[in-house]
């Protein structure tokens, strides 16, 4: 199930250098909750910045973490159970405006304006 979250603006710089981390070296981003999500590998992740969903990622794996979740960027400890990691960053040409919130949310309950610029 496709899903939204929110890049909280005080991460958005770290996001940045991550993203650029990546381009040079590969790899992957992930994101950790409480909870195991309803997204499974091949969904999309998308990411609410500064009121926009700007893009998303491929899920390519949804795994168990051992209470902590370390970035390889910025060495910041993360923490949560679930992990969910994504690749292959795609930025949306059209940028529909969203609101950032906390947690998540499913792409399959927002609004029908908001489900059919994501999905067509």
């Amino acid at each position: 199930m496709d899903a939204v979250v929110t890049t909280p603006k005080a991460e958005i710089d770290n996001a940045c250098k991550e993203g650029e981390e990546i381009e040079r070296h590969g790899g992957h981003w992930f994101r950790v909750f409480k909870f195991k999500p309803k997204i499974e590998s091949g969904n999309r992740l998308y990411f609410v910045e500064n009121g926009e969903i700007t893009g998303y990622g491929i899920v390519f794996a949804v795994d168990p973490v051992n209470q902590f979740e370390t970035c390889d960027v910025t060495d910041r400890m993360w923490e949560g159970k679930w992990a969910v990691r994504y690749k292959d960053w795609h930025w949306l040409d059209q940028r529909p405006r969203m609101k950032g919130f906390m947690g998540l949310r499913y792409v399959e309950r927002l609004s029908a304006e908001l489900k059919q610029a994501l999905c067509g």
